[in-house]
């Protein structure tokens, strides 16, 4: 546990540096760590689902699955972790199936699936952060019509919040971009590219559940 908690925590704060962790680390069992910290994550939002589950509360804004509104946050806390790996799976397969289409006859798909998940991880913890400051609140007593009010009105949380939103964007998507290209799979603007629609594809799943 201990390296994966480093891997992830180096991959948030230095993800200049996963390039050079996938060309040294090739046979370390670098896949099964990454692996692992997705179930991390799956975990800590699934933990912050439940509390706001348990404070009562429903989600804010419009749902997109059929789940029931009362129960969403339980549905989350289920699902998460399952939906965070399978859309991890099938992000990379479509990356792959992009890179063969560009002309990269030599890659390797391990690889390619634990750089993505290595470029998400910026994301998903910053993304986890107002996460957990809303469930924090949630639980020591604060209703959500006043979230609601807090989160509406301008002023230091509202901007807090929105900034915590943008960087976990902005990270992840830098983040993947660096850690893709610098595989040199393809050329450097095929791999913006792969890496730009992978994230965007992966971030998509992620909020079509994540409320």
């Amino acid at each position: 546990m201990k390296r994966v908690v480093k891997t992830v925590l180096r991959a948030v704060f230095r993800p200049d540096k996963n390039g050079q962790l996938l060309e040294s680390q090739l046979t370390s069992g670098l896949w099964t760590r990454v692996f692992a910290g997705l179930i991390l994550f799956g975990l800590m939002f699934g933990l912050t689902s439940i509390l706001q589950a348990f404070s009562g509360n429903i989600p804010a804004i419009p749902l997109t699955l059929p789940l029931g509104l009362e129960n969403y946050f339980v549905w989350q806390a289920v699902l998460f972790v399952p939906w965070l790996v399978l859309s991890w799976l099938l992000v990379s397969w479509l990356a792959g199936l992009t890179l063969e289409m560009l002309g990269a006859k030599k890659f390797s798909w391990r690889q390619l699936s634990a750089g993505l998940a290595l470029g998400l991880y910026p994301f998903l913890f910053w993304l986890w952060v107002p996460h957990f400051f809303t469930s924090a609140l949630y639980l020591l007593g604060m209703s959500q019509k006043e979230w609601v009010d807090l989160l509406s009105n301008p002023g230091w949380f509202q901007t807090l919040y929105i900034s915590l939103i943008v960087i976990a964007l902005f990270s992840g998507w830098l983040s993947t971009c660096l850690t893709v290209s610098a595989r040199r799979w393809v050329k450097r603007g095929a791999s913006l590219l792969v890496s730009s629609l992978s994230y965007l594809v992966w971030v998509f799943f992620i909020f079509v559940l994540l409320r």
